[in-house]
C-alpha cells in the first residue's frame, strides 16, 4: 500500500476509533507510526472486532493510570456506542483487581467526569 494510501487509512480509522477528526499537525516520526502503523495496519485488522479492540487498550489504560488517554478512550468508546457507561464501569473494577487500585481509581475519576460533561451537554 502506498504511503498516501495508508496515511488515509490511518486517518480513518483514528476518526472511527477516537471519535473525531485527526489533527492537522506535522509529519513527525511520530505520527507518521500512529497514523500508518497503529491506525491503519493495528485497528485495521481481522480477527478482533473494535469493541474488542477498545477493552483490550482500555485495560492497559488503566493499568497505567494514563489520564490523558484513559480520557481520549472512554470518550471514543461512548461515542461510538461501543461501550456504555455501565460496562465502562465494569471494566474499571475488574481491572482495578488484577492491575492495580490507583490506576482504577484514576480511570474512576476519568469516567465520572465524562458523565458529568454528557449530562450537562444533554447526552
Amino acid at each position: 500500500m502506498a504511503t498516501s494510501e495508508k496515511r488515509k487509512k490511518g486517518a480513518e480509522w483514528f476518526e472511527k476509533v477516537m471519535t473525531f477528526a485527526p489533527p492537522v499537525t506535522d509529519e513527525s516520526p511520530f505520527l507518521e507510526q500512529t497514523f500508518d502503523h497503529l491506525f491503519a495496519d493495528l485497528w485495521s485488522r481481522p480477527g478482533l472486532g473494535t469493541r474488542e479492540r477498545r477493552l483490550i487498550t482500555l485495560t492497559v489504560l488503566i493499568g497505567f493510570g494514563n489520564e490523558m488517554a484513559l480520557t481520549l478512550h472512554f470518550s471514543g468508546a461512548l461515542k461510538s456506542g461501543d461501550l456504555a457507561a455501565d460496562e465502562l464501569d465494569e471494566l474499571i473494577l475488574h481491572v482495578a483487581h488484577y492491575g492495580g487500585w490507583p490506576g482504577a481509581a484514576i480511570a474512576s475519576t476519568v469516567l465520572a467526569r465524562l458523565r458529568a460533561e454528557q449530562k450537562k451537554a444533554g447526552e
